[in-house]
């Protein structure tokens, strides 16, 4: 596999990789379409014995859907660019989402299509904290107010259009057996941890012991529930439920 050369994001210059550090977050654009991907990579492996270099070098990204358009239109119609490195998996893992959020990789459209404009269906592994800033009250204070004041999220509370598109991005993913089962295997590895579920639990008393939470939670369901439509889809649900329970049943006997 030949190498492509990794460009400093939003220039033409090389990117001099640090192989010091543990890996990087990257954006490849197909250069055609303006489509793109956000992904990470680490710059070393593990070995039979000890560590061997990744394949960083020629690496296109773990997508089905982009390196099928690599194959056919070839490397040269996309742009390969390195968006920031770091020291350690838990800061690569926690930027890696940290920037498929800010650009809303999962509902973003190409402009004025309905075409999605990230070739990415889902967002990175667990949501990491980066171990050598988060220590600091300045940077929480800086990450917490750059999330506040994005311009998607304040899209995603204000704009229906923008929250229909979400929707649908969503529900799509959902329609994917292989998706729904990947989510659920690591649902279950993840409440397979005591202190995972004790945690969940800790959270859900706190904000459920909030007046004011409860209030909105009602107010809210109240509303869903004056839907017709709402109220059959939730009963054609928990039929099905109770039809599943009751066919497991009958095959224990």
């Amino acid at each position: 596999m030949v190498d492509h050369h990794w460009l400093k994001f939003g220039s033409d210059k090389t990117f001099h990789a640090d192989t010091y550090k543990f890996g990087f977050v990257y954006i490849i654009t197909n250069l055609q379409t303006t489509k793109a991907y956000i992904g990470c990579k680490q710059y070393m492996i593990k070995a039979k014995f000890g560590e061997k270099e990744s394949n960083w070098r020629v690496y296109t990204g773990s997508s089905k859907w982009l390196n099928e358009d690599i194959e056919k239109i070839g490397k040269k119609h996309f742009k390969f660019e390195i968006l920031a490195e770091y020291k350690n998996r838990r800061s690569l893992r926690y930027y890696e989402l940290y920037y498929q959020m800010k650009y809303n990789v999962l509902a973003s459209t190409l402009e004025g299509t309905d075409e999605q404009a990230f070739y990415n269906s889902r967002v990175g592994g667990k949501f990491y904290r980066p171990v050598e800033s988060y220590e600091d009250p300045e940077f929480r204070k800086k990450l917490s107010n750059s999330l506040k004041n994005s311009e998607v999220l304040k899209k995603s509370r204000k704009d229906p259009e923008y929250r229909r598109k979400q929707s649908k991005a969503t529900k799509k993913y959902f329609e994917d057996p292989e998706a729904r089962k990947k989510l659920s295997e690591a649902t279950k590895k993840y409440y397979e941890d005591p202190e995972a579920r004790r945690k969940t639990s800790e959270a859900i008393k706190k904000a459920w012991s909030d007046p004011e939470k409860r209030k909105k939670q009602s107010e809210a369901l109240k509303k869903y529930y004056e839907d017709p439509e709402a109220r059959r889809k939730t009963s054609e649900a928990i039929k099905k439920v109770w039809a599943l329970r009751k066919k497991k049943k009958n095959a224990r006997r």
